[in-house]
């Protein structure tokens, strides 16, 4: 056997990390749908234990949760279908307005720069229709029939998804006690401690993460309607329920937000920019820092890192999970190596 710290034990260490990255990137996919299963698990857990003190069994607090959960995906779906539809037409229909909006904006602009002495080219974007459209409209179409089958692989892997995060919050002492027993003895402690702390900052994220969207679906969707705009329930969701991933929802809503605005009233416009703002900075000042950076502990350039790298290898499933399993990895390092390292050097 390699002493520990020689040459030879870290060549073995080395080789073993690679090893296992190697089987990660070769079965990506499924590595990924645990992780969600375990970030799912992490959420659940805190309100599981909480239950469990209150003689609630785990499976009925699970149970509860999904059925919960469920419940508002179907009210939402059930609210926002006839909104999308509506929305979808009238984007359509008013492509032909929009076009000429933005060419007289453009021509006030060139005409304002002209005064100064700068001569430009007219400049007018291309006809936008329903004829235009349309061609695009049926690929997606066709795309999404295509995509069938990967919707119902996507469905069954949902499923089994959510069966497995159950049965770890379910049967958590026991998967603990077994998968413990790979520990030396006088390690056991350390390493339940840390496993502890990983769940804490994974399940905090989700937990915050869903305060933070919620409080900010509802700040878009009451300042959206004070300012008159058209659809202010659909951003104000559609926002929420991007915003698992950071940067995501707001982005794609507020684009939506200002094409819809772009028919109305400058009022309107600058009414959807500053309500935006407003949200932004309720969200990074307030919301965040309190709701989930005091559970994440991450800096946020390292949240981006973490998106950009999770968005790189899985795409949107990556990034979903991205920002929890980093925090995860600097628990691990922060208990494994900083602070004993640290308490070295007090020494």
């Amino acid at each position: 056997m390699p002493e520990r710290g020689s040459a030879e034990s870290l060549f073995w260490k080395a080789l073993l990390v690679l090893a296992v990255l190697g089987v990660v990137y070769i079965n990506l996919q499924l590595v990924l749908l645990a992780l969600v299963a375990v970030v799912l698990a992490a959420a659940i857990l805190p309100l599981a234990d909480a239950g469990k003190k209150r003689r609630i069994p785990r499976v009925v607090t699970v149970l509860a949760v999904y059925l919960v959960g469920l419940g508002i995906l179907a009210m939402l779906v059930t609210m926002l279908v006839p909104v999308v539809s509506e929305q979808a037409s009238l984007l359509v229909a008013r492509l032909p307005q929009f076009r000429l909006t933005l060419n007289g904006w453009i021509t006030s602009a060139q005409a304002f720069l002209g005064r100064f002495g700068s001569s430009h080219r007219p400049l007018e974007l291309p006809d936008i229709g329903p004829e235009q459209v349309t061609p695009v409209l049926q690929a997606l179409v066709e795309r999404s029939v295509r995509a069938t089958r990967g919707l119902l692989t996507g469905l069954f892997a949902g499923v089994m998804v959510l069966f497995l995060a159950g049965y770890i919050v379910v049967d958590r002492k026991r998967l603990a006690e077994g998968l413990v027993r790979f520990v030396p003895r006088a390690r056991r402690e350390r390493v339940s401690h840390i496993s502890a702390e990983v769940l804490r900052r994974m399940g905090g994220y989700i937990r915050g993460q869903f305060i933070v969207s919620a409080i900010g679906a509802m700040i878009l969707w009451v300042g959206l309607a004070l300012v008159g705009f058209e659809a202010p329930l659909l951003i104000g969701v559609l926002a929420g329920a991007l915003n698992f991933v950071p940067y995501l929802g707001s982005s794609i809503s507020l684009i939506l937000a200002i094409l819809l605005a772009l028919n109305g009233s400058f009022f309107t416009l600058i009414g959807v920019l500053v309500v935006f703002g407003v949200e932004q900075f309720l969200e990074g000042h307030f919301l965040v820092p309190y709701f989930t950076g005091r559970q994440v502990e991450l800096h946020p350039l390292a949240v981006l890192a973490a998106l950009i790298v999770g968005a790189n290898l899985a795409g949107i499933l990556g990034a979903l999970v991205a920002v929890p399993v980093a925090a995860g990895i600097d628990a691990i390092l922060l208990e494994a190596y900083v602070k004993p390292m640290e308490g070295k050097s007090l020494k």
